[in-house]
């Protein structure tokens, strides 16, 4: 059965994908944990693909990352509901390199309610353009974050 969520939870939602590019493009390594929970995996298909388990990986990640690193900006998320109770968000990114190109692709997020509010609890990210060499997702592997009407998050009366 799907999740019904309240505006709030809607609201705290967006406020953790928000989070992510203000905490890891600003080097506020002591706030990840307002967007990631302790036990996030975090992965990217880019290349050969990785992953990063846990939130001290991501803050030890985040601490060894280039100075040239993109600046990111995440839109058009979609807050998705599934029958296996999970909230998936599906969003757009685009991220800003620093002699002014970009690039651009898709976050596939699970997010969780805990007691510190809504956190992303595990994201993938998948470039678009420009086409790099990346892992393939399996179509399997996306199903659950296709926005069709009946997994579309709409708030309950509150």
């Amino acid at each position: 059965m799907s999740r019904v969520l309240t505006a709030a939870d809607l609201a705290g939602i967006h406020q953790a994908l928000a989070q992510f590019a203000h905490t890891f493009d600003n080097d506020d390594i002591d706030a990840l944990g307002e967007a990631f929970s302790t036990d996030v995996t975090v992965e990217n298909t880019i290349g050969a693909g990785y992953s990063v388990p846990g939130l001290a990986a991501a803050a030890a990640f985040t601490r060894g990352r280039r100075p040239d690193t993109p600046d990111h900006q995440t839109h058009d998320s979609v807050v998705l509901t599934g029958d296996d109770g999970k909230v998936r968000v599906r969003s757009r990114y685009i991220a800003t390199l620093v002699d002014g190109t970009v690039h651009a692709g898709d976050y596939f997020d699970e997010v969780e309610l805990t007691d510190d509010g809504w956190r992303i609890t595990y994201r993938i990210s998948v470039p678009r353009n420009p086409a790099l060499p990346a892992v393939k997702l399996s179509e399997a592997f996306l199903e659950p974050w296709r926005p069709t009407l009946g997994r579309l998050a709409v708030p309950a009366e509150e």
